[in-house]
């Protein structure tokens, strides 16, 4: 018999102990919140095709235990809404019927590669979608994939991988928004409708302004162009645990991001 399931507010059983109060925030600083929680406490990781494609890790506070120092949870953003379980809504119950990942119909990527596997993927509300063509991505793979700690990486739980362009083929770009700091030579992408982020998008920039960088983010940068970095998480019936995932220390590079 399957374990029975418990409503989600109770899946933090076990936390106790003096509190501490931690502080978060989106990544631009417009919604920042303070939360008091035992030092060590338990996270839930939940699989549903959205918590995947987010990488979120769920913590419940008990109530009265959070504030939002800046922004209204009145606003709806998605990262904020997050946080609104626990108020007598069972959704283990209210969850009914598989999610059917939406189906890429475009055209096959130009590149070719010997070997290569097509894998398809999507935003989790279908209005974005893409076809990645790779040599097989499992534990043996030597493709790079990485993780990165920097401020926007951390908070959005990339997985990457960095593909040619030629090799990545996305459908429904319009639906795309683009948050972008820093330089600014970079736009990371999300759906405009459900907010998953699917891939790092750097344009072409004069050479002029190119050769105004400092040496080391100048060829990064060049590098970057023929390229379609993807997040991982899109792709459907695929598990990014099943990788090699390298890790990086991006949050010690320069300049450094000062936390909200």
């Amino acid at each position: 018999m399957a374990e029975e399931l418990k409503p989600y507010r109770y899946l933090v059983d076990g936390m106790s102990g003096d509190l501490k109060t931690y502080r978060g925030s989106c990544h631009c600083g417009a919604f920042v919140y303070e939360a008091k929680m035992p030092h060590v406490f338990k996270v839930l990781e939940c699989n549903c095709s959205s918590c995947y494609k987010k990488g979120a890790l769920w913590v419940v506070p008990e109530p009265g235990n959070i504030r939002f120092v800046k922004g209204s949870v009145d606003a709806h953003p998605p990262q904020v809404r997050s946080f609104q379980h626990g108020q007598g809504v069972d959704v283990w119950n209210i969850m009914k019927g598989p999610y059917k990942a939406p189906k890429f119909t475009g055209p096959e990527p130009k590149a070719v590669i010997e070997g290569a596997k097509i894998y398809t993927g999507s935003c989790h509300c279908g209005a974005v979608r893409l076809a990645l063509k790779s040599k097989p991505l499992d534990k043996n793979s030597t493709e790079p994939v990485k993780e990165c700690n920097c401020s926007i990486c951390n908070r959005m739980a990339y997985v990457w991988l960095y593909p040619r362009k030629e090799q990545v083929v996305i459908e429904g770009e319009e639906n795309l928004a683009y948050y972008k700091f820093g330089t600014k030579l970079f736009g990371k992408s999300f759906c405009k409708t459900c907010g998953i982020s699917v891939h790092n998008d750097a344009k072409p920039i004069p050479e002029e302004e190119l050769n105004k960088l400092p040496e080391g983010q100048r060829e990064f940068i060049k590098g970057a162009f023929s390229m379609t970095p993807i997040n991982l998480r899109v792709l459907n019936d695929f598990d990014v645990g099943d990788l090699n995932v390298e890790r990086e220390d991006g949050y010690s590079r320069p300049p450094p991001y000062v936390e909200p």
